[in-house]
């Protein structure tokens, strides 16, 4: 089971895709649907950041105790650039303006995953990862992620 939920976490947060030549070209910017996607992050960053504050933390001598606060840590960037971004595209910002907050949230992610390999986490964590992956998917084809991270 333990097995099983860390490999689950680690697929929900695998959310890069490697550059190719043949990329997909970007969606049209639509406003209204990049709010309301944006919208979705914020909502599911704070449900996990919750979700990880009510977890209790690994006792001292367990394994993944710096990776539990890191990950927490992490959690707080990921829900403050994902309110940055909201409040961004609510207020009119485009696709320029808004781009380094989307990466700074998909860096965040990505040392999210790398820590939630190091340690062990129960219900609902999961399933609020899963939310999150899935709304940073969806801004994706919105943004045009060519720069090295």
């Amino acid at each position: 089971m333990i097995r099983a939920t860390a490999i689950a976490l680690l697929c929900a947060f695998s959310i890069t895709v490697p550059a190719t030549a043949a990329r997909a070209a970007l969606a049209d910017w639509d406003q209204g649907k990049v709010t309301a996607l944006a919208n979705d992050l914020v909502e599911a960053a704070q449900g996990l950041q919750g979700a990880l504050r009510r977890q209790p933390p690994p006792t001292l001598g367990q394994p993944g105790r710096r990776a539990f606060w890191a990950l927490r840590d992490e959690m707080q960037g990921i829900v403050a650039a994902s309110r940055r971004l909201h409040a961004a595209v609510s207020s009119g910002a485009g696709q320029d303006e808004t781009y380094p907050t989307y990466r700074r949230i998909l860096r965040s992610a990505r040392r999210a995953a790398r820590e939630t390999r190091r340690i062990q986490l129960g219900q609902p964590i999961p399933e609020k990862i899963e939310a999150i992956a899935g709304a940073i998917r969806a801004l994706r084809p919105f943004f045009d992620e060519e720069a090295p991270l």
